[in-house]
């Protein structure tokens, strides 16, 4: 990649833009020596290539055909971007931040953000399939960041078209480890002369570790280094990477260990690691083994190394052993209702029920989608334990509650040394913990991209390697999966494989949300009976059963099951009946409000449900009494505290 010093326009710079502009208009030329030379000469081109300024945005995209074909063509580059682009847009959200990743040609891939901002034509140009070169559309990010190879920032209307001169630009490229571009990140925003200087600084940031990660992911049949003047940087994004074959020889190097040597790449490419650090790979190797860090010695001065990457193909006599306990104890006996009292009388969750259990039967992955609190991990339990396996183990793994760090290292395990902070002795992944058994992998839908390549090749191939090192180990598990989100829509946005997608979708079971389930009354009393402690044969009030059964349950299950504790303990050893008494104020807060508003409204409102048609009632008071929080919760019979959970549920619908 070419570096070059990225300044910001000063306020003078951005006031000749206008200067230079109303001279192109007025003399159809530009003028020399206003604007920065990357803007100048940018806008030269644009000129050349018969461009007017005041020209429309064009907006002729790609077809879905076009655009699925270009996503599977850059899909490495995509996994290897998703990390930093959710972050860019989480910082950047506030402040109407935009982020866009491109391929090579400037060809939109991906692009995620805020959009309010963006007039409805802009809105359209920037779409997935949408070409930003700038012989089509000027002097604009991603356009000019291919043409000029180099980080650069554009404001307002340096922009070449007018139609887009209310927006700012920090574009950067991205290389492949042979230093050949592969696309462009970009975050675009609202015209804000304060932000965007920090805002480069992150996009060159956020640059550095998606290459990094690519070249990870290209050389995993390679020794892979970290090299860094100062030991902290190891395995951080401004770490240098040298990827060498058993030799010794080099057969990569990213920008970061060039610019750190001051030695051009193809200085170091092809060299033997012993020609420029005057030590010989198996040296090297055997030192970082046993030490976890050396030092590679130059004239410029010394360097620290780490190894992070030593593949599975090279001789064992260059491995650390994984020294862990590997005899498995039994499983921790595992507890779930049967299949059939589960499934209840609703027909739908019968029939998943069933072909649930007969996929698990013929080795086929089951994939469990429902809403939060429907019971998920129960539903795979009692999978489990109906099935061949149920003498295994039953590992469980949350997806969404282990940092994006650290859940390589949960599912595969690492041996000793395989990074700075490894336990002592290493760690069994849970993919291996359920050997024999079931892995259970809940909300898969939050399992990072590049990790699920990973996991993909792990289900074809059935076997596993800890990170480090380790001789494969074949694996003999069954796999059942969950999710709350839409994983269709999620592969949709290129935010999840397509292929692991079909992988894991052997059968899908789908647990409809409590209110939705035809069998409510009777799995209320099925489910009170299992929470009574001391097998007392309790049932329901009337009438509370009544409002129980018109309740919305927005917490699904968990909630009804909290619910009915709170009830049971409320009751004195002599009752045998739950009502009104036996449940918590907040909770008869929310009945009685929803039953205000059915008194209200109806029923329902045409075509909506319960939940849709209270949150209208809600709407329609508070409008009435202008935005009066007090008057409007006394009329709905509610107090301000529920209606302000309401109102946030109206602004999250």
């Amino acid at each position: 990649m070419k570096k070059t010093a990225v300044t910001a326009p000063t306020p003078d710079q951005l006031q000749t833009v206008e200067i230079a502009r109303s001279r192109l208009i007025e003399q159809g030329e530009v003028p020399s020596g206003v604007l920065r030379s990357e803007i100048e000469d940018s806008w030269l081109r644009s000129v050349n290539a018969g461009l007017n300024c005041d020209a429309p945005l064009d907006l002729e995209n790609l077809s879905k055909d076009g655009i699925d074909d270009l996503r599977d063509k850059n899909r490495r580059l995509i996994e290897a971007a998703h990390p930093e682009i959710k972050q860019l847009v989480e910082y950047f959200r506030a402040d109407g931040g935009l982020v866009m990743l491109t391929d090579e040609s400037a060809t939109i891939l991906k692009i995620k953000g805020e959009t309010r901002h963006l007039d409805s034509n802009t809105r359209y140009a920037l779409a997935p399939g949408a070409h930003w070169g700038e012989e089509l559309r000027g002097t604009n990010g991603p356009g000019t960041a291919v043409v000029n190879r180099s980080p650069l920032m554009i404001r307002g209307n340096e922009h070449f078209l007018d139609s887009i001169g209310y927006l700012s630009c920090c574009s950067a490229p991205i290389s492949d480890p042979k230093g050949e571009l592969l696309g462009v990140l970009d975050l675009t925003s609202p015209t804000d002369y304060q932000n965007l200087p920090p805002n480069l600084s992150l996009v060159q940031q956020a640059i550095r570790s998606i290459e990094n990660r690519i070249f990870s992911g290209q050389f995993q049949q390679h020794i892979v280094l970290s090299v860094h003047s100062r030991p902290e940087y190891l395995r951080s994004s401004w770490q240098g990477l040298l990827a060498l074959e058993l030799d010794g020889h080099i057969q990569a190097a990213n920008d970061q260990i060039c610019q750190l040597l001051n030695r051009k790449r193809e200085q170091l490419v092809g060299r033997n690691l012993e020609e420029l650090f005057g030590v010989r790979a198996e040296v090297l190797l055997t030192d970082l083994h046993r030490k976890g860090r050396g030092q590679l010695r130059t004239r410029g001065g010394d360097f620290y190394c780490e190894l992070l990457h030593f593949p599975n193909s090279l001789p064992t006599a260059y491995k650390a052993p994984l020294k862990s306990n590997r005899h498995k104890a039994s499983p921790a006996p595992l507890h779930a209702p049967p299949l059939s009292e589960l499934a209840g009388q609703d027909p739908r969750l019968q029939k998943g029920v069933r072909m649930g259990s007969r996929a698990l039967s013929h080795e086929l992955p089951v994939l469990i989608q429902g809403e939060t609190g429907t019971g998920k991990e129960v539903m795979a339990k009692s999978l489990h334990l109906d099935s061949r396996r149920c003498r295994g183990a039953f590992v469980a793994v949350n997806c969404a509650s282990i940092p994006e760090g650290l859940i390589e290292s949960e599912l595969f395990g690492y041996r000793e040394g395989a990074f700075t902070g490894s336990r002592k002795g290493g760690m069994v992944g849970r993919l291996e913990q359920a050997q024999g058994g079931t892995l259970f992998l809940d909300e898969i839908g939050d399992m990072p991209l590049a990790l699920q390549a990973r996991l993909l090749r792990v289900l074809q191939e059935r076997t596993i390697s800890p990170l480090g090192g380790g001789d494969e180990i074949a694996l003999d598990i069954a796999v059942i999966c969950a999710s709350h989100r839409d994983l269709k829509a999620l592969v949709a946005d290129g935010l999840f494989r397509e292929d692991l997608y079909y992988r894991l979708n052997g059968v899908c079971l789908r647990i409809p949300a409590f209110r939705d389930r035809t069998d409510k009354e009777d799995f209320i009393r099925y489910f009170l009976q299992q929470l009574t402690p001391d097998g007392r044969q309790i049932d329901i009030d009337a009438e509370m059963m009544a409002q129980l059964l018109n309740y919305h349950w927005p917490g699904n299950i968990r909630q009804l099951e909290t619910t009915l504790r709170v009830a049971i303990a409320f009751m004195e050893p002599d009752e045998l009946k739950i009502d009104s008494s036996h449940i918590s104020d907040d909770f008869l807060e929310e009945l009685s409000g929803q039953a205000h508003a059915m008194g209200c409204f109806g029923q329902h409102q045409s075509g909506g449900t319960l939940k849709t048609s209270e949150l209208l009632t809600i709407q329609q008071v508070l409008e009435q009494h202008e935005g009066n929080i007090s008057a409007t919760a006394a009329e709905l019979g509610i107090s301000r505290a529920t209606l302000y959970r309401k109102l946030k549920q109206l602004d999250d619908a």
